[in-house]
Formats: C-alpha cells, sequence, structure tokens
C-alpha cells in the first residue's frame, strides 16, 4: 500500500531550533526537512574528508575558481 506524499525511506524526529531562526525561516518558507537533510549531508561529507558533490542542491562552483584569470599581474609590471 503506497501513502500520498511519501518519497524513499524517511525517519520522522525531532530538532530543538532558537525561535528566531525558525520563525525567520517560516516567513521565508523554508522546507525545514530538506534544509535540515543537506545540511547534516554536508556536514557528514565534510567530517568524512569528502567533498560535496554539486548536484541541483548545492550551486555550481564559480568559473575559474583556483585559477589565475590574470597571470600578468603577478609579474609585478607597472600599470599604465
Amino acid at each position: 500500500m503506497k501513502s500520498s506524499g511519501y518519497i524513499g525511506k524517511k525517519k520522522s524526529t525531532c530538532l530543538y531550533l532558537d525561535k528566531k531562526i525558525v520563525g525567520t525561516a517560516r516567513e521565508m518558507g523554508m522546507n525545514f526537512s530538506k534544509v535540515s537533510e543537506n545540511a547534516l549531508k554536508e556536514a557528514i561529507e565534510r567530517l568524512m574528508g569528502q567533498k560535496p558533490e554539486p548536484g541541483l542542491e548545492s550551486p555550481a562552483p564559480p568559473e575559474g575558481r583556483d585559477r589565475d584569470l590574470n597571470p600578468g599581474a603577478g609579474l609585478h609590471r607597472p600599470v599604465g
């Protein structure tokens, strides 16, 4: 028997959070379950020494990151 709205294997849990944070998150229309799950997933990956995989939940890294897009700047040439 299928229950409506049930996706995957989920576990009900209880969180104790700051009232102001909860109020702000509700005003913004945030999905507490999804935000909590994503944050826990990223924390576990960091603690286990893995880089989080880019996906739909996380933004793509900026273009050219970790790469000098202006290598001439390192030559200390005068400007102008």
